[in-house]
């Protein structure tokens, strides 16, 4: 009889070792804590890390390791240094989480050339540096997941937010992982990226406590309500464990069915 493996079999990632940039808020924290739940060491990485000292009590209570590092990975040399550190502390690295980013609302009319740099630095430029230098631990490992943090602000704009560059970096990160993964793929390294509608963090909780603009919102989404961080961490499993070792270069919608409506 073929055996196909149990979904614990299929979808494990105990004992991997995950690299989260962003890891101490927003989407990167509850990837961080789904990881760790499930068994992964973890280094976490933003400007402020080291007041995460609560994500490393969930640690001890998960029984895994959580490293925290502060670096501001749009500097030159910070993403080789992280690297660097990881792989000192947990010995490789199998996932990398790109999850760090920011938005500065503004119209196009009012977009200035620095606050454009900032974030595409952050959300497209560093993205690919981490990429960049971690793929080179993962091509001697001959095995690596990678999972990009896109928006649906990739594929669909929005008329009165000010999101001219945060939709700009987001469609470069889907580009960017597609063409990783195909550069990758013959080494055992997958490239994927996740494209969620609005689930409330720092950048967006402006936006939705404006009843009127939720209330619009969750009009349009055909399940009804937005997205919670619940609903991020199937697809999350999926993306860092072996059952997706034939899925590569793809942006998954997580988006409650707002892009299949008309």
């Amino acid at each position: 009889m073929q055996h196909f493996g149990t979904a614990n079999e299929i979808f494990r990632v105990r004992g991997k070792k995950a690299l989260i940039t962003g890891g101490t808020k927003g989407l990167g924290r509850a990837m961080a804590l789904c990881l760790m739940e499930n068994g992964c060491d973890v280094t976490l990485v933003s400007r402020n890390a080291a007041e995460a000292d609560d994500m490393q009590q969930q640690a001890v209570a998960y029984g895994v390791h959580c490293y925290l590092l502060p670096s501001d990975i749009t500097q030159p040399g910070a993403p080789a240094s992280v690297v660097r550190q990881a792989v000192h502390q947990m010995e490789r690295i199998d996932i990398l989480i790109n999850a760090a980013g920011m938005n500065a609302p503004k119209m196009l009319e009012d977009m200035d050339d620095d606050t454009w740099d900032r974030i595409l630095d952050l959300n497209l430029r560093a993205s690919f540096t981490m990429m960049r230098e971690t793929v080179r631990i993962m091509r001697q490992q001959q095995y690596g997941k990678i999972v990009n943090i896109s928006s649906m602000k990739s594929l669909l704009g929005v008329s009165d937010a000010g999101y001219t560059a945060y939709c700009a970096s987001k469609g470069g990160i889907n580009m960017l992982t597609r063409q990783v993964a195909c550069e990758v793929a013959a080494d055992g390294i997958t490239v994927n990226a996740i494209a969620p509608t609005f689930i409330k963090t720092d950048i967006n909780a402006r936006q939705l406590d404006d009843p009127v603009f939720f209330n619009a919102l969750t009009g349009r989404i055909p399940v009804g309500r937005i997205g919670q961080f619940q609903d991020l961490m199937g697809l999350l499993l999926l993306l860092c464990s072996n059952a997706s070792q034939f899925i590569t270069g793809q942006v998954f919608l997580l988006d409650g069915g707002l892009a299949a409506r008309q």
